[in-house]
Formats: C-alpha cells, sequence, structure tokens
C-alpha cells in the first residue's frame, strides 16, 4: 500500500483543488479495492489447511512417500499459492519441494514426492510454509508456516543366521543339544525303560496299552535373559575409525535385538550415548523383557543415540548389574576394551551372569585381549564389517 501513497495523496489533493469527482471516483476505487485486498488476503491465508501424511517409522535404505494436502477452506478462491516444503540434507539430499498454484472455492491440492532413507537417526520434514496474496497485488502477501513431523530411521538389521549364545537358564524356548537342559514341557516321544531311569518319567498309559514299561523323553531347551551393553563412550573408538566402528557397533547392538525378539526371548539395552531427546542426554536402562512394543523401543533408542561423554560403561554395569536375574547373558559391544572391563566381566561370570564381547575395530592390544578373555572362559569376537556379523558366533 505504501507504493500507492503517492498517487493516493495526489489525488486526494486533485480532487480538493479542483472538485473533480474523476478523481474522486478513482480515489474511491483505489482506497476499495485496498481494502478487499486486505481482508482477501487474511481470510484466505486463515482458511488454509494442511496434512502431511508418510510411515514415521522406516528402516535404514527405505523409499518413503510423503502426501501432502493443501486445502483451501474459504468461500473465497486463491488465485495463487507458493509453498514450501523444508527436507533434510539425509532425506533426499537436501532438496525442498517448491510450488505456485492457484485453489478454487474449497479447493484442494494434493502433492506426493518420494524421499530414502539416507542416514539411521530422528530427523523432521518441515516446516511447510504457504504465502500468498490479493488478486492485485496490493497487499504484501501473508504467510503461515505449519507444523514439521517427526521421522525415525532405524539402524541397518543384520540377520544372524548363525549366532549363538551362552546360558545358565534352563526350561526355555530355544533347542539345545545338551541334556541336562530337557525342558518337562516340551515332550519329544517315548522309549522303553532301562536300568536308572527316573521312575517319574514313566509313562503309564503307553506301559499299558503295550505291556513294556515306557518313559518320556523331552526335548532340550534354554531361556535367553539377553542384555546388550552398547558402549557408545567416545573415548572407546578412535579417531580413524570413529564413525565406521560406532555406527558398526548400533548395527549389531539392533540386529542382536532383533534375534532375541524373533527368537521370543526377553532383550534389554543399556548404552551411555548421547540421546537428544533425553533432559540429562542419556537413555533410561531397559530390562530384559519380551514382546514387540518393548522391541520398537529399543530400535527407538538406537535410531537416536549418538557418540557422547556420560559416564563410562565399567560405571553402567557396576550399577545396573545387581538388578539382572541370574543367567542373563551380557553382550557387551564396544570399539575398545580394557583390561579392568574383562576383569569385572570375570567377576559377573562368578555371580551367574554370561558375559560375550563383541569388538567392532581392530586394537593393538587384541592378541592380549584374546588371550585373557581365554583365561576368564568369555567369549570374544571381532566385527569389524557388516559382513562380519553374519558370521558372529562362528569364529
Amino acid at each position: 500500500m505504501t507504493d500507492y501513497l503517492p498517487l493516493i495523496v495526489f489525488l486526494m489533493i486533485l480532487a480538493v483543488l479542483l472538485r473533480a469527482e474523476s478523481a474522486l471516483t478513482v480515489l474511491y476505487m483505489i482506497v476499495g479495492t485496498f481494502l478487499i485486498g486486505f481482508w482477501w488476503n487474511k481470510r484466505a491465508i486463515r482458511h488454509i489447511e494442511f496434512k502431511r501424511e508418510f510411515d514415521d517409522h522406516v528402516f535404514l535404505g527405505e523409499k518413503i512417500d510423503v502426501d501432502l494436502t493443501i486445502k483451501n477452506q474459504s468461500f473465497l478462491p486463491i488465485l495463487w499459492l507458493e509453498i514450501h516444503e523444508s527436507i533434510q540434507a539425509n532425506l533426499s539430499a537436501g532438496k525442498s519441494i517448491n510450488e505456485v498454484f492457484s485453489l478454487g472455492i474449497y479447493g484442494e491440492k494434493h502433492i506426493t514426492y518420494a524421499l530414502t532413507a539416507l542416514k539411521r537417526g530422528y530427523f523432521k520434514l518441515g516446516p511447510f510454509t504457504a504465502r500468498t496474496g490479493d488478486p492485485l497485488g496490493l497487499v504484501k502477501p501473508s504467510q503461515v508456516v505449519f507444523h514439521d513431523d517427526p521421522i525415525i530411521i532405524f539402524p541397518q538389521i543384520i540377520e544372524l543366521a548363525s549366532f549363538t549364545l551362552p546360558s545358565r537358564s534352563p526350561f526355555g524356548t530355544i533347542k539345545h543339544n545338551n541334556p541336562i537342559f530337557e525342558d518337562p514341557s516340551r515332550l519329544l516321544g517315548k522309549r522303553d525303560f532301562t536300568h536308572g531311569d527316573s521312575i517319574r518319567r514313566i509313562d503309564w498309559k503307553t506301559t499299558a496299552s503295550t505291556g513294556k514299561l515306557q518313559v518320556k523323553l523331552y526335548e532340550a531347551s534354554i531361556a535367553l535373559d539377553v542384555l546388550v551393553m552398547l558402549d557408545l563412550h567416545r573415548e572407546s573408538y578412535e579417531i580413524k575409525s570413529l564413525f565406521d566402528a560406532s555406527e558398526l557397533a548400533i548395527t549389531a547392538a539392533a540386529s542382536i535385538a532383533a534375534w532375541g525378539n524373533n527368537k521370543q526371548q526377553p532383550v534389554g539395552l543399556i548404552t551411555n550415548g548421547s540421546d537428544p531427546m533425553m533432559d540429562n542426554h542419556m537413555p533410561a536402562p531397559l530390562p530384559p523383557h519380551k514382546g514387540s512394543g518393548h522391541f520398537i523401543n529399543i530400535l527407538e533408542i538406537l535410531a537416536r543415540i549418538q557418540l557422547g561423554d556420560n559416564p563410562s560403561l565399567e560405571i553402567l554395569l557396576r550399577e545396573n548389574s545387581t538388578s539382572l536375574s541370574w543367567g542373563t547373558t551380557i553382550i557387551l559391544i564396544s570399539g575398545g576394551l580394557k583390561r579392568n572391563l574383562l576383569e569385572d566381566l570375570s567377576q559377573f561370570r562368578k555371580r551367574g551372569l554370561m558375559p560375550v564381547v563383541i569388538l567392532t575395530a581392530n586394537k593393538p592390544n587384541y592378541p592380549e585381549l584374546r588371550s585373557l578373555a581365554n583365561f576368564f572362559s568369555i567369549p570374544l569376537y571381532t566385527a569389524t564389517k557388516t559382513e562380519h556379523l553374519k558370521t558372529l558366533g562362528l569364529h
């Protein structure tokens, strides 16, 4: 309106001095057009509705289809609407959505675009910005900013086809070759009675029908309470392998959690990494539990977690080991390992826990660590590449 102010003042002076009705008519038209445009502009921007639809939980590498719906909820048409959708670089190489179009009375516009989950993490789509103005451009365009939406990209999950873990907890759901883990609830078959068999094993009904003493055979099984201890303390990783080794550690943790969930075993997670959504920047420990909901909670933490300077894993182990049930398998995943941590794990083993160590980086002192782990009877694996996780447990 300020651009037309000199013309309006000139017309007012001209109309007063010359008493020209034509000048007054033009003045009224300009002022009226401005008022209508101002009202039109404000009403149009207030009656724009926006909705964003997409799958907000995806895995690394997946394609994401995002549907935008822009509606005009007014009886006035929107002659032009400029929209801008901001997208983070890790989702689509930094490309944004920009379009200009018109919306009729109660009209709507649908825009669909595709993204690729290029990196594990917690991201946001948006914000979405819409800008419009009056038909003649007399009024400065109005703008409205709509909400952004979070999207969680889970870490990569590798199938651990050959993965096995030690356990001291019998009567579970995982088949085992050791007969000392026979589960009375899992009947395998029957055989003839031999000297030394317990009377409690005799199947009297089958014995009566066959005329020979028959004993029950049970399938061996174990239960696995698994606690993943993910070390993301910055000092545990060397600078040259900082990113690759830490990301591989997160991939290993997610893969083991998925393995336990598929086996219907309780899985938990404790990490000293930094979580941007937590006030103290460290996620609360998740004790071992079963269920898809609990598994998703673990994946969400692993999606957001980053390297940090929180308390060392030794401190977390001491604080949380007392609450673990007898026979729990502790899987320590780290880019480095100190001698005193192996000594702590050996003490936990004496208390009935089953420690396992997975290193995701090559260490100069690895032969010494291997020798010490063997002395303490602690399985020690190395996985410095994603392919190594597929054969984890075979070497």
